[in-house]
């Protein structure tokens, strides 16, 4: 393992704020991070050139922080085990079968490999199912979401961590937005060079343009993941905004965002922002009583001054409304008739391929390169995984509990925390709905552990509050339910 000047720099923090800082602010290091999405903390020759990225590096100084011997964190630490006892099974289960399932099913399948050492012909190319680096690499990435989950869940235990952690990733998102726009407004110029120096992994890092306008990839590899990354922060603040959390940071935050997102010319941004927008209308038709008129007003109104804003660049730019036409028809009617969209349909299918093959078993993490998590999950850890996972999705997520759905008014008998929470349950959806279109990999990510985290951590310090007691869904009263007490 070769450490970069960027692996360097986390290594001195890392090291700094283990003797000098709480588990908080090793989760703050992790988070920041995050946001380095092309780069790489470390390069691995004997992995094939694999890189371990900024965000799984300092995984590493969090988890040696709960081992010094005044850490007093064991105890902490099997609470986050039981709560991320889903997740756990799914990183173990992928770890088993990426080091036996390539070797026992070697040559019954055609896949498309995660690296391929010979050039490829066609986008379709396909070589004989076989180990590979790549099975190694993928499954300590697992084994880092999983990590990610016990320590967000460790931190997020100490008193206003919850608030903290908002904080953070209001600048986070800022930092995101401006790197976006920069990297996009500068294209062409110097700034080009300092781009080019912090995406510093063994990536094929893109520079792309699509009708004359710039794609927004930021620091990150491709468009695709600088959406992705973002996404998830941008439904996090906006449920936040919702419950009246730290509303004047987080609603500009998420505006933001969301509107990077927009003009990204992403497919993969408009997939997310329909998708979350159509769950969004549902839950203000169907549950109006959980959410504060005054909130869906402020929404209605975000919409209309784009509306404006848009009507005065066509009003001023007549060309506009035919370039941003053909912009959103290419990335979403259009998208899947071209070859990009093409290539991922048959990327996908062959995680499905790989699921019944190998008769529900998988074909171990790494074993291919998919365009989907879902076929991914379905291919590379069959039916055990996808459980597992999906357990820890509804656990985290808590469908039937009111705090999930409810705004500020409602929310202050829950407290702060729960609102928190419920977001990151929220936030952990949205990580899966771009992941769903473009991740190549089984693995989840470090962000949806830790919203994920973020929700059982926080929501269960809310429970223990007498006081802070919240009512279940039951068959029978309004809108076909009616409420018992349960805890959060």
């Amino acid at each position: 393992m070769v450490l970069t000047y960027i692996g360097l720099i986390i290594a001195a923090l890392g090291l700094f704020l283990m003797f000098r800082g709480g588990m908080m602010e090793m989760l703050l290091l992790v988070m920041g991070c995050s946001l380095l999405g092309g780069s790489a903390a470390a390069q691995m020759p004997a992995l094939g050139g694999s890189s371990i990225p900024p965000a799984q590096f300092a995984l590493l100084f969090a988890m040696a922080r709960m081992t010094l011997p005044n850490s007093q964190r064991w105890a902490q630490a099997r609470e986050a085990v039981r709560a991320n006892g889903f997740l756990g099974i799914y990183a173990l289960y992928g770890l088993l079968a990426a080091a036996l399932a390539p070797s026992f099913f070697r040559g019954e399948i055609e896949v498309t490999a995660m690296r391929n050492p010979t050039p490829t012909h066609t986008l379709f190319d396909t070589v004989p199912l076989a180990p590979s680096p790549q099975n190694i690499t993928v499954a300590v990435y697992m084994l880092g979401s999983f990590c990610a989950g016990l320590v967000t869940h460790i931190a997020l235990r100490e008193e206003g961590a919850g608030r903290r952690f908002v904080t953070m990733g209001v600048t986070i998102a800022w930092i995101h937005v401006a790197l976006g726009v920069l990297a996009a407004a500068l294209r062409g110029t110097p700034f080009d060079e300092v781009i080019d120096f912090i995406r510093n992994a063994n990536y094929n890092m893109t520079h792309q343009t699509f009708e004359g306008f710039v794609r927004i990839t930021g620091v990150f590899a491709e468009p695709a993941a600088y959406v992705g990354f973002g996404f998830g922060w941008f439904v996090f603040l906006l449920e936040c905004w919702l419950r009246d959390v730290l509303p004047r940071r987080t609603g500009p935050a998420a505006l933001a965002l969301g509107l990077v997102l927009f003009f990204s010319t992403s497919s993969t941004a408009y997939l997310g922002l329909g998708v979350y927008g159509v769950i969004l209308a549902l839950r203000i038709l169907f549950l109006p009583q959980y959410l504060e008129a005054r909130k869906g007003m402020a929404l209605a109104g975000a919409g209309l001054a784009l509306l404006v804003a848009v009507s005065a660049l066509i009003f001023l730019m007549p060309s506009f409304l035919e370039l941003m036409l053909s912009i959103l028809r290419q990335a979403t009617i259009e998208k899947q008739a071209s070859m990009s969209g093409m290539q991922r349909a048959f990327w996908a299918k062959i995680g499905i391929d790989a699921f019944f093959s190998s008769y529900g078993i998988g074909i171990g993490p790494g074993s291919f390169r998919s365009s989907s998590f879902f076929t991914a999950m379905l291919g590379c850890t069959g039916l055990v995984g996808s459980i597992a996972l999906l357990a820890h999705l509804l656990r985290s997520f808590r469908p039937l509990r009111i705090s999930t759905y409810c705004g500020p008014r409602l929310g202050r008998r829950f407290g702060e925390d729960a609102m928190i929470g419920a977001a990151g349950g929220w936030a952990a959806i949205g990580v899966l709905i771009p992941a769903s279109v473009v991740s190549p990999t089984c693995d989840p990510g470090s962000d949806f552990a830790m919203f994920c985290a973020v929700s059982l951590a926080l929501r269960s310090l809310a429970a223990r509050a007498p006081q802070d007691r919240e009512t279940g869904f039951t068959p029978g009263g309004p809108l076909g339910y009616h409420a018992r007490p349960v805890t959060i």
